[in-house]
């Protein structure tokens, strides 16, 4: 999850850079890779809650029934 984070600081990073210039073009570039960076984050995150399911799953049916 460290990961997760990481990306969401960038995000927020280039945000607020974005908020500081002038120029509507840059300021649309540079939310667009706060957005790439949050879709980074999601991913990951995504990805670590699966892998979290799945050994969660495996765990539970490997016990013996009864």
């Amino acid at each position: 999850m460290k990961s997760v984070a990481k990306y969401r600081r960038f995000a927020e990073e280039y945000r607020k850079l974005s908020d500081k210039l002038v120029s509507p073009k840059d300021k649309e570039a540079l939310q667009l890779m706060a957005r790439a960076w949050d879709n980074v984050a999601t991913e990951c995150e995504d990805r670590i809650i699966s892998q979290a399911v799945r050994a969660l799953l495996d765990h539970i049916c490997q016990e013996p029934v009864g």
